[in-house]
Formats: structure tokens, sequence, C-alpha cells
């Protein structure tokens, strides 16, 4: 089981899997399959592997939850973040979920540890339709909810971006309007735009109108940001991207193609308050 538990560096940040399914289903989710990480180990295991990439290998940015949702069991994200928080690097996570109460006073004693050794703790929270939701992603919290999120986060200085990963071709530019400023309203510090991905089965698109994704260009690629290097479709827009990229900024929001950038400018920003 060990030897296929992967981390790679990847603009001086490594993802770390949470481990366990997650059962918000999201109909563009490209974790089911198992293709960027186990679809079940062990927390021990994952920790004990990592630690000893870690101490091995130069970055800066530990990103929590790419193969699922570190709060879809509270309980077992709080205890990994609470170890990763104590290995020198700055930390991200993200998440779909509502967080609130034990979960929010137990982050923000993190943030608060994380502090006294100059690291910094930030959370991404995805967002890729709105009034849609209902139909796209039908088991998890209404995008209402994910802004209250982002709200707490920020209440107890947690930097916050909103994920508009993927940008999905059938839904209108009245929802990521929608999203823009609602994230701005929640205080939000930016908005990361992301392409849309395939496998071969094409099982990721399959929900989406046949015209609308024969309408956006598409390139087979190495998946770079996962250390299992899966083959997939990337679907993805250049012109809408620009023009949402701008509506955002034109609203003040900041935005970004990356988040890895993103948390490298959250860092920063703790760097200049301490």
């Amino acid at each position: 089981m060990r030897r296929r538990i992967l981390f790679t560096v990847e603009k001086n940040r490594v993802l770390v899997p949470v481990g366990q399914p997650c059962p918000f289903g999201c109909r563009y989710c490209y974790t089911r399959g198992g293709e960027v990480g186990l679809s079940r180990v062990n927390t021990t295991d994952i920790l004990s592997h990592f630690q000893r990439f870690a101490e091995e290998t130069p970055f800066e940015t530990i990103q929590f939850g790419y193969d699922g949702d570190p709060f879809a069991d509270p309980e077992r994200g709080i205890t990994m973040l609470r170890q990763l928080a104590m290995m020198g690097k700055n930390v991200n996570f993200s998440t779909k979920a509502r967080l609130e109460n034990s979960a929010l006073a137990a982050l923000c004693e993190i943030r608060s540890q994380m502090e006294s050794t100059d690291t910094t703790l930030s959370a991404l929270v995805s967002l890729s339709c709105w009034d849609s939701a209902a139909i796209v992603e039908p088991h998890t919290p209404s995008p209402y909810e994910r802004i209250v999120t982002a709200r707490n986060l920020k209440k107890i200085a947690i930097p916050v971006f909103i994920a508009v990963r993927p940008v999905l071709p059938h839904i209108s530019d009245d929802e990521y309007e929608r999203i823009a400023d609602e994230g701005i309203n929640a205080g939000c510090d930016g908005f990361i735009l992301g392409p849309l991905y395939s496998d071969a089965r094409g099982q990721f698109v399959r929900f989406i109108p046949p015209a609308a994704l024969a309408a956006v260009r598409s390139k087979k690629s190495v998946v770079s940001w996962s250390a299992h290097s899966p083959t997939w479709t990337r679907y993805e827009d250049p012109d809408r991207l620009q023009k949402l990229l701008h509506m955002i900024e034109r609203k003040g929001g900041r935005t970004f193609l990356s988040s890895a950038d993103a948390v490298a400018l959250a860092h920063q920003r703790q760097e200049v308050v301490a």
C-alpha cells in the first residue's frame, strides 16, 4: 500500500491526499477512479510516508485535499492538518464543506500555532456554479453554505480563495458573476479559475451537453500536479477564460490560474503583516 502513496514537487508545493472517498460526488469530480490517489488509505500511512518525503525533499507548501474533501470527515481532516502543520511548511486545504463551531475552533488553533513558526494556513473553497449546483453538485453543501464557510474562515484570519474549478462550458456567465459577487462580499482573497478534465472514458464530462463540450478547445496531456501522472483531456476556452478573469477583476477581485500562486501570495501577505 505504501508503495502506491506518491508525492511530487510541482511549483514548490506538494499535494497530500485525504485517503478516503469524497461523499459529495460532484458530477465533474475526477477522484472517483483513483487516478490521482488511492481511494482508501489510513492516515498513519499517509503521514508517515509524507514525513519521510518532506525530510528529504525541499519545498515550501503543502496542499491538502486534492483526492477528496478533508472536511467531509472533519475529525479526520483536523487530525491530519494538525500533523501537517508541524512540518514547518505553509499549509493549504481545499473544501466544499460548511465549516463552523468545533472545526473552526480547531482551525483557529492550528493557524495560531503555524504563525508562531512563520508559516501560513490558507484555504480554498470550491464553487463551480451557483443556480445549477443542485444538478451538478447534488450531494454537496449549497453555494450559499460554502460562502458561509469562506466568511467563517476570514473571521478567524485564515486567507481564503474561491476555487472556480472547473469552469463548466454549459454554465452561464451569470452564475460565475454571482460567484464573483458573493466571494468578494465575503472578503475572499482571490479567485482561482481552472480547466475541466476528462479521462479516456469521458466519465467526468458525460453530464455536459455534447454540443457545448465539442465547442471547447481540448488537448490530451499528462497532469503535471498529480504524482500519479494520469493522461487526461483538458477542456478550456481561452477566450471565455479571459472574459471571466476580466469580469472578476473589474469587480475588484484578484484572479489566479494556479492555486500555487494564490497560496504563495497568502504567505507573502502574512509575512508583511507579521
